[in-house]
């Protein structure tokens, strides 16, 4: 499932409790900087093997927001 990867991505980066992460969390909440997104990105891109674009990422404030760019992605596939 595609939620499960991503929590197990950013716990890995931002050493959060997977229990903290649910769609609405704010990713800064959870501990993501700007550094940490640009290495979850990169983690993410590689897991799903997708390329986000650079003007999407801004857009990009909590899991949900990510989960949706991450299946639109997917499907475009």
């Amino acid at each position: 499932m595609i939620f499960d990867k991503v929590a197990h991505i950013i716990v890995k980066v931002a050493h959060c409790n997977i229990q903290d992460i649910k769609p609405e969390s704010e990713l800064t909440a959870l501990g993501i900087d700007s550094l940490k997104a640009i290495t979850v990105i990169f983690e993410l891109e590689e897991a799903f093997d997708v390329e986000i674009p650079n003007e999407a990422i801004m857009s990009i404030v909590t899991v949900s927001d990510l989960l949706d760019k991450l299946n639109d992605l997917i499907d475009q596939k």
